[in-house]
């Protein structure tokens, strides 16, 4: 339900983005004001947190007070519409608890991805209120008292306030969050298990630096550059290489059925996403194709799931105007999948199977550009969601429909940079 809501609300800001007037006309000093990059640390505080359940040695269910704690994150993003909003990422590390609680356990908040929007907007020298709302992975783990572990993934929505104050090198955030439906269930045992929540509040804290990263876009060399290479379809070679995750987004019937006390909605480890394609510039069309290698494990109670995923997906997007630099894009894709699966019991095997498949996918994202379409090099946002990818396992599917994210990832092509360096345009 929770992922719902999120990729709901990231689909309809998307929309919104795309309902802004298209920008067609090459205004560079405009163009360059539109976004600011940063970089930072940003630290999330979770000043309290409610008591927990656990079965005692009796077996009966008690409950054991937990601390709050604090996870320092790494902060990527950009201010756009000229001050009005704030994009980025918050790679949040590791949860650390002020004290040691009487039952092990443990919190991890993934990696936030948000959105803060300024009534006024933010420029240098100014203190400013705003909103936001982000959403991330939320990961808990509790041991029992012989050291046998549950472990729950959920996305978490949060709606934020907060104020901002723009220095000409910096950019300071503090923010108040609310965490949305932070219930969930927790299990005790493979059959035992109890409502328990998430902390339902927390305090931000970001320091960030920015940079201006377009500026020698605006030489007049390079402005011929752009203008060539924009007006022919040679030169789009292009590699591209960038971490993305990945969000699952349904529920797997055989674990509902079978095992619930797995974690049905634990997240792919974190993977690279490698492509190389062809961008025909004077259609502002791309063909590509990518590779990604995937782990996924669930554990509980001794008993172990292992999912291993290599995808190579055949991809056609076309690019749909220019937003002063924000430049997104639709398309659809046709990917390749080798699917390994293995279940371990007390550690033995109980299940290994393997298959191949092909899945399609619906291709979406963003470039950021400093020119039209003629850079030698830009950042781009890719997302791929397969709705119908998953192993049969007895009958029964074990999902893996999931949104791959990939929020940056550098895109070089190398035949426009040849042409640069050689200066004959």
């Amino acid at each position: 339900m929770h992922q719902k809501v999120s990729f709901r609300r990231f689909f309809l800001l998307v929309l919104l983005l795309l309902a802004i007037p298209v920008v067609h006309a090459q205004d560079w000093t405009r163009r360059h004001q539109f976004a600011k990059t940063y970089f930072g640390l940003s630290t999330f505080v979770a000043p309290n947190w409610s008591d927990g359940p656990f079965l005692n040695p009796d077996g009966q269910v008690q409950s054991y007070g937990r601390s709050g704690f604090g996870s320092p994150s790494i902060n990527i993003g950009a201010t756009h519409f000229w001050g009005y909003a704030d994009f980025y990422i918050s790679i949040n590390t590791v949860g650390i608890k002020f004290q040691e609680d009487e039952i092990k356990n443990s919190i991890r908040l993934g990696t936030f991805t948000g959105c803060r929007v300024y009534p006024f907007p933010s420029k240098i020298g100014t203190v400013r209120p705003y909103l936001g709302y982000k959403f991330s992975p939320f990961r808990f783990k509790q041991y029992d008292l012989e050291e046998a572990s549950f472990s729950h993934t959920s996305v978490q929505s949060v709606l934020d306030v907060g104020l901002a104050l723009q220095l000409p090198s910096f950019y300071l955030t503090l923010e108040y969050s609310r965490v949305l439906n932070p219930s969930f269930t927790n299990y005790l045992s493979r059959t035992i298990s109890r409502t328990d929540q998430f902390p339902n509040q927390l305090i931000q804290l970001g320091i960030n630096y920015t940079l201006e990263t377009t500026a020698f876009s605006n030489a007049p060399g390079n402005k011929a550059a752009y203008k060539y290479f924009s007006a022919t379809n040679r030169y789009g070679l292009f590699f591209a290489a960038g971490p993305s995750s990945a969000f699952p987004t349904a529920n797997s019937e055989y674990l509902q059925e079978h095992l619930p006390f797995l974690d049905d909605r634990a997240f792919p480890s974190l993977f690279a996403d490698v492509a190389a394609g062809y961008h025909f510039s004077k259609l502002d069309l791309i063909t590509a194709a990518s590779f990604r290698a995937m782990a996924q494990k669930r554990s509980a109670f001794d008993y172990e799931q292992a999912i291993s995923r290599k995808s190579v997906v055949l991809e056609c997007y076309k690019f749909l105007g220019d937003y002063h630099g924000f430049v997104p894009y639709l398309g659809l894709g046709l990917s390749y999948e080798r699917l390994k699966l293995s279940e371990t019991d007390r550690g033995m095997p109980v299940a290994s199977l393997a298959e191949n498949t092909l899945s399609p996918a619906l291709v979406f994202g963003w470039d950021i550009r400093p020119s039209v379409q003629g850079d030698w090099w830009i950042l781009r946002t890719n997302l791929r969601y397969f709705p119908f990818l998953g192993i049969d396992r007895d009958g029964q599917q074990v999902s893996l429909q999931y949104v791959e994210f990939n929020f940056i990832q550098f895109v070089v092509y190398p035949q426009r940079l040849g042409r640069i360096r050689k200066g004959n345009l």
